[in-house]
């Protein structure tokens, strides 16, 4: 498979987005097919996936985390933080105390020591992107990520963030359903 540049790394063209197998567009497949497909795209070549907190409340970082530890070495692993839920509800948070303890959380739940790209799943407006981006900027000196990505912002947010550290992606769903 080709691989293209996100950031400095080098990834397959194409990426899985994981939420479906646990969470959103219908009902999630059983674990074991979920983790079958995750083995099977890693076998076509796919080295990029894509998860994070608020999927299925934690199940689908906890789903990669147990399939593709002992692939961890090869691939190229994406999650979000600033978006959860708490008692069953979706809630935006991206206070900094709150991301650096969901990355925490994030890392467990994977099973990896470091997380390649760290997106912050919706800007909380109640928070300056400058605080939420600047506690990613410390999880990447911290080595717990690699990098930072910001999702669905405008160009003027992105510039904001960007000043304060650099991002590599950004991210704006779209899918066929």
């Amino acid at each position: 498979m080709q691989l293209r540049r996100l950031g400095p790394f080098g990834v397959s063209c194409l990426g899985l987005g994981c939420m479906n197998l646990s969470h959103a567009y219908g009902t999630p497949p059983p674990a074991e097919a979920a983790g079958a497909l995750l083995l099977r795209a890693l076998d076509q070549g796919i080295t990029h996936f894509d998860t994070a907190a608020l999927y299925g409340f934690g199940k689908n970082e906890t789903l990669l985390g147990k399939v593709l530890k002992p692939h961890r070495q090869k691939i190229f692993l994406a999650s979000k933080c600033g978006m959860t839920g708490v008692d069953g509800k979706r809630v935006i948070d991206g206070r900094p105390q709150t991301l650096k303890r969901t990355c925490e959380e994030s890392l467990k739940r994977l099973q990896t020591d470091v997380i390649d790209l760290y997106y912050l799943h919706r800007w909380d407006r109640q928070v300056p992107i400058e605080d939420s981006v600047g506690a990613l900027g410390e999880l990447v000196r911290e080595g717990k990520i690699k990098s930072i990505g910001l999702s669905e912002v405008s160009a003027a947010t992105l510039r904001r963030a960007h000043a304060v550290h650099p991002v590599a992606a950004l991210q704006s769903e779209y899918s066929l359903w």
